[in-house]
C-alpha cells in the first residue's frame, strides 16, 4: 500500500509531499513514493539544508533543530534522525491517531515545533490537547514535512505557503519553488527557499497567483479555491496570518491576465498601490512592495468596481466586457442586471451628446445620496423628452428590479449603479469627452474618490 496520497488534509504534510514529488521528477505522483525515494531525498537534502543561506531561513522554520546548531556532525546527525523516521514508516491503513494522515498510528515521540511548524513546545504544554508533552505524527508524515520548506516563499522574514483543495495547483505551486532552488542549486548558488523579492505578503501572493495562471490551462472553469498561510515559527515570536483566495477571484484573474485583458488589469492593479512616487519609479522594484487596495480589497470581499475607472481623466482602465467578467465571478452580479445598466448608461450618454454639454455627468459623478442619484435620473428622462426621445429610459419594472433592487444595503447598490453609469458614459463618450473639451487625456494614477477608499464600493 502507497505511503502518501494525494492531499491528504494537512498544509504542512501536503506541502511536503508536493515538494518531494516535485524534485524525484515532474511526472512523479504521491501514490509513487518508495522507501528508497525517501533515502535520496535524505541524502541530498542533509548537506543542502545545511549550508547558511538554508539555515537562515530554517531558523524560522524548524526550530532547534540539528540544522540550526551548525557544528561540523550536523548533516550526519539530520541523517541519522530522518533515516530513523523512515525505517519506521508503515503503509496507510484505513485508520488511525495521526495528525497529519490519520491513516497510521503515531510514533511514540510526540513532536513539537522543531519538528512541525506551528505546533507549540512541548515546555508549554497548553499548547497541546490534555496537557500533552507534544502532538503525534506518524514517521512518513513526519518525515513529508522536513521537505516542506522547498514549497516556501519567503517573505519578509516569514513564509507564504499554499494548500489548495486541486493538487495540480498545490504541485504547480511547488514546481515554481523547486525550478528556482534546483536551478541555484546547478550553479552552485543556494540561498534557501523561493525569494521573488516581496516583503508585503499580499502582493506576494497575488504574484504568485499570477505565476500559477501562467502554468494552468486558462479555459478551465472547476472551483480552485486556496488557502495561503503566511507564517513564521521563530522561538521569539511565532506569528500566523491566513489569507484566503476564493474560487470566484481566482476564476476573474484567469481571464484577467489573459492577453486581451492584460494591459487593462495591469492599469487597474497599478492604481491600487498607495503612498508612491510615480515620477520617481524607474521599475517594478520601486513599488511592487507598497500597500495595494486592490489585493487587499479582493482579499476582503470588497468590490474594486471603482478602480476600474480613472476619474480625474473621465475615462476607464478598461472595457466594458472585463468588468462585466468581474462583476458576474465575484460580485455573483446578474446578467439581466448588467445588461440593463449598459442599456440606461447608453442612453443617458446619447443624451448628453445630443445636448452638447456635460451638466448631466457632473452632476452624475458628484451625486452624494440615492436622492440625488434617483434625481438625475429624473432630470434625464425630462432632457430625452425634450429631445424628441420616444422610448423611456427605463421601465418601472428596470428600475425596481434592475437599476436599485431592494437589499440590506441600500447605500452599496446605489452606488454601484451610479458608478456602472458613470463607467458606461466614459466609455462610450471618450474622444467626444476629450474633443469637446470635457476631458483631459491624462493618466493620473494616485487619485481615488471618498467612495472608492472608505466604502469599497
Amino acid at each position: 500500500m502507497a505511503i502518501y496520497e494525494k492531499l491528504m488534509g494537512n498544509p504542512f504534510v501536503d506541502t511536503g509531499v508536493s515538494a518531494i514529488c516535485e524534485w524525484l521528477g515532474p511526472g512523479t505522483q504521491p501514490e509513487e513514493i518508495a522507501t528508497e525515494d525517501l533515502e535520496i531525498m535524505i541524502n541530498q537534502f542533509a548537506p543542502i539544508y545545511c549550508t547558511s543561506a538554508w539555515t537562515k531561513n530554517l531558523y524560522s522554520i524548524f526550530p532547534n533543530s540539528p540544522v540550526t546548531y551548525r557544528n561540523k556532525d550536523t548533516v550526519a546527525e539530520l541523517v541519522s534522525k530522518w533515516s530513523n523516521w523512515r525505517e519506521k514508516i508503515e503503509p496507510m491503513s484505513q485508520a488511525g491517531d495521526c495528525l497529519g494522515c490519520g491513516r497510521r498510528v503515531t510514533m511514540e515521540k510526540l513532536l513539537t515545533k522543531t519538528d512541525v511548524p506551528l505546533t507549540g513546545s512541548g515546555s508549554l504544554r497548553n499548547f497541546f490537547p490534555l496537557f500533552s508533552d507534544g502532538q503525534g505524527y506518524c514517521a512518513a508524515c513526519a518525515l513529508a514535512v522536513q521537505f516542506a520548506p522547498l514549497s516556501l516563499v519567503s517573505s519578509g522574514g516569514k513564509f507564504l505557503m499554499l494548500h489548495s483543495n486541486a493538487w495540480r495547483v498545490q504541485r504547480k505551486w511547488t514546481q515554481i519553488c523547486v525550478a528556482d532552488i534546483q536551478s541555484r542549486v546547478a550553479r552552485n548558488e543556494i540561498t534557501g527557499c523561493f525569494n521573488p523579492g516581496y516583503i508585503n505578503p499580499r502582493n506576494g501572493l497575488f504574484y504568485m497567483a499570477s505565476r500559477l495562471i501562467d502554468y494552468e490551462e486558462r479555459r478551465a472553469t472547476e472551483d480552485i479555491t486556496m488557502q495561503i498561510f503566511y507564517f513564521s515559527n521563530y522561538n521569539q515570536g511565532p506569528e500566523l496570518e491566513i489569507f484566503h483566495l476564493p474560487a470566484p477571484v481566482f476564476r476573474f484573474l484567469r481571464y484577467a491576465y489573459q492577453n486581451e485583458f492584460s494591459r487593462a488589469w495591469h492599469q487597474i492593479v497599478r492604481s491600487g498601490y498607495r503612498w508612491v512616487n510615480w515620477d520617481k519609479v524607474e521599475s517594478e522594484e520601486d513599488y511592487k512592495n507598497s500597500r495595494n487596495l486592490v489585493y487587499e480589497f479582493l482579499l476582503q470581499g470588497r468590490s474594486i468596481l471603482g478602480f476600474f475607472i480613472n476619474r480625474p481623466a473621465r475615462k476607464v482602465r478598461s472595457n466594458w466586457e472585463l468588468l462585466s467578467l468581474y462583476l458576474k465571478e465575484v460580485r455573483n452580479m446578474e446578467e439581466s442586471r448588467l445588461n440593463t445598466i449598459k442599456q440606461v448608461g447608453d442612453s443617458i450618454a446619447q443624451s448628453i451628446r445630443k445636448s452638447g454639454r456635460e451638466r448631466r455627468l457632473r452632476q452624475l459623478e458628484s451625486a452624494g445620496s440615492y436622492g440625488e442619484c434617483r434625481n438625475i435620473l429624473r432630470f434625464v428622462i425630462r432632457d430625452r423628452i425634450q429631445q424628441g426621445e420616444e422610448t423611456p429610459l427605463f421601465s418601472l419594472d428596470d428600475y425596481v428590479e434592475q437599476l436599485f433592487p431592494v437589499s440590506a444595503d441600500q447605500a452599496t447598490f446605489w452606488r454601484e449603479t451610479r458608478d456602472l453609469l458613470v463607467f458606461r458614459i466614459y466609455e462610450t463618450l471618450h474622444d467626444w469627452l476629450i474633443t469637446s473639451g470635457f476631458a483631459d487625456d491624462i493618466d493620473d494614477e494616485t487619485e481615488h474618490s471618498t467612495d472608492e477608499l472608505q466604502e469599497g464600493n
